[in-house]
């Protein structure tokens, strides 16, 4: 049942901006049930380690969390062009 939880926390955390925000100050796993409690989610740190061990051993788990990571601490809107060069908005004849 606690493993449910801890999912269901973090597929409310993948559609919430601020949650988002909040879990990007958390370092770790009791930090991360005190917010899943104030969200009203109820797990313990161990139900988050078991959880996660599950996770690691699915395959494509590495590639779906690189994923999610960059979705949620790369910028919303970014605008960055492909090379990572960006465009020159000085003057020239300086």
């Amino acid at each position: 049942m606690s493993k449910k939880t801890v999912l269901g926390f973090l597929a409310k955390a993948a559609e919430d901006e601020q949650l988002q925000e909040k879990l990007q100050t958390v370092t770790g796993s009791e930090e991360l049930t005190h917010l899943g409690q104030a969200e009203g989610f109820e797990f313990s740190s161990e139900n988050v380690e078991e959880v996660l061990t599950e996770l690691k051993h699915q395959p494509g788990f590495f590639r779906v969390l690189a994923e999610a990571v960059l979705e949620i601490f790369a910028p919303s809107h970014d605008d960055y062009p492909v090379t990572g060069v960006q465009p020159f908005t000085g003057d020239p004849k300086r």
